[in-house]
C-alpha cells in the first residue's frame, strides 16, 4: 500500500464502481523453483509513445500508451475491496482457501470510457496449481475466456485476461479509442513482468519495542534468517494480515523468527494506536518502533506498506523484498526459498 495512496484510491474508486472486483520473473541470486517467466518480446514493439508503470502493490510492472495513461486508468482491484466498503474493516470474515476470487488484480479502463479491455490478477501460486490439478482452467478460474499465465516470481503467478466488452453503445470516439486500445493489447501483455525491488541492509539501529523494551540489530544474531513485516497504522491490508502473520509465527522453520516494524510511528498517539492494533490483532511477536536510523532508513527504501524483508544473522537481505499483502501460503514459500539462499551463503 503506497504511503500516499489512501487520496488516489478514493479518487480511483468513483471511476470503478461498475466493476466487478475480484496478489512478483525471477529472484536475484538463487532463483526459486517455482519462479518461472514466459520470454516476452518488447523488442517486437514500437513502445515509443508507452509510458512505464510499476504497481507496488501488485509487483509487476508494465507498458502502457501514453495517450490513456492517467490516475484513473489503473484501478488495483484489491484495493477497491479494502477501501470501498469500510464497514467491514476489522471484522472476522471467514475467506475460503480454495475461493479462487482471494487474489489481487488491476484493470486498464481508457479515461474516455467504461469499460475494462484486460486485467492483471496475481493468484497464490500453490492454491493456482491446485485448482489446475483438480481439472480446472484458466477461464473457470478467472471467469474470462482470454487468460494466460504471464510469468511467476515468490510464489505468486500472473495471469493477463481480456474480457469482453459490449461496444453497442459506444459513441464513434469510443469506438475509435476501443479499436486503437484492442490493437495496443499484445505491445501491453508482451511488456508485463514482476516488479524488481532493491532495497538496502538495515544496518545498525537502537530503538524500543511496542512493549517499551530495548531492541537493535543483535536481535537478527540469533536466527539463520528473520522475516521482517513493515507496516502502518494506516494499513488496513497489514492489519488484516495480521491474524495470519501471528499463526505463522508460531510455526516457523528451525532457525527463523519474525518481527515487524512499525513504519509510521511518530508520536505518543500512534504508539497507542499501534498497540491497540497489535493487542485486538492478537500479535505477540517483536513490533519495533523505528529510531532516526530505522526512520532514516524506510524513508529513503520503503516504496509501499506493507512490505517484507528476509535478513540473515549478520543483518543482510536475502532475496528481494515482498511488497504489498499476500497470501500465507506465499509468505512461508518465499521464507523457505529465502531460508535455502542464506544457507547457500547468497543474499542477492
Amino acid at each position: 500500500m503506497k504511503k500516499n495512496i489512501m487520496s488516489k484510491i478514493f479518487t480511483v474508486l468513483l471511476c470503478a464502481f461498475m466493476l466487478t472486483v475480484l496478489l512478483t520473473g525471477c529472484t536475484q541470486g538463487v532463483t526459486s523453483k517455482n519462479d518461472q517467466s514466459t520470454v516476452r518480446q518488447e523488442e517486437n514493439y514500437d513502445y515509443t509513445d508507452y509510458k512505464d508503470y510499476t504497481e507496488d502493490g501488485l509487483g509487476i510492472t508494465l507498458k502502457l500508451p501514453g495517450k490513456y495513461f492517467d490516475n484513473e486508468t489503473i484501478i488495483p482491484g484489491k484495493y477497491e475491496v479494502m477501501f470501498g466498503d469500510i464497514s467491514l474493516l476489522g471484522k472476522d470474515i471467514p475467506k475460503a482457501e480454495t475461493d479462487p476470487s482471494d487474489h489481487l488484480d488491476i484493470f486498464f479502463m481508457p479515461q474516455k470510457g467504461e469499460y475494462c479491455p484486460f486485467k492483471v490478477l496475481a493468484y497464490s501460486a500453490e492454491k493456482w496449481d491446485g485448482w489446475m490439478n483438480s481439472g480446472k482452467n484458466a477461464a473457470d478460474i478467472t471467469k474470462c475466456a482470454a487468460s494466460e499465465e504471464i510469468c511467476r516470481k515468490d510464489g505468486t503467478v500472473y495471469i493477463y485476461t481480456q474480457t469482453t466488452v459490449d461496444t453497442s453503445a459506444f459513441d464513434s470516439n469510443m469506438k475509435v479509442d476501443y479499436d486503437e486500445i484492442m490493437q495496443m493489447l499484445p505491445a501491453i501483455k508482451a511488456s508485463i513482468k514482476p516488479a524488481t525491488f532493491t532495497v538496502g541492509d538495515l544496518g545498525a539501529f537502537s530503538a524500543n519495542d511496542l512493549g517499551g523494551k530495548p531492541v537493535d540489530n543483535s536481535i537478527f544474531a540469533e536466527y539463520k534468517l528473520t522475516m521482517v513485516n513493515i507496516w502502518a497504522t494506516f494499513c488496513q491490508p497489514c492489519i488484516k494480515e495480521m491474524p495470519d502473520l501471528q499463526k505463522m509465527s508460531e510455526d516457523m522453520p528451525e532457525g527463523t523468527q519474525l518481527i515487524s516494524i512499525v513504519g509510521d510511528v511518530k508520536d505518543e498517539e500512534l504508539l497507542k494506536l499501534a498497540q491497540k492494533i497489535v493487542n485486538d490483532t492478537g500479535v505477540s511477536f517483536t513490533s519495533i518502533v523505528p529510531d532516526n536510523l530505522l526512520k532514516q532508513y524506510l524513508d529513503n527504501n520503503l516504496v509501499a506498506y506493507p512490505t517484507t524483508l528476509f535478513i540473515d544473522s549478520e543483518g543482510k537481505i536475502i532475496g528481494d523484498p515482498i511488497v504489498g499483502e499476500r497470501d500465507m501460503s506465499v509468505y512461508k514459500e518465499v521464507l523457505n526459498d529465502r531460508l535455502t539462499q542464506a544457507g547457500s551463503g547468497s543474499n542477492r
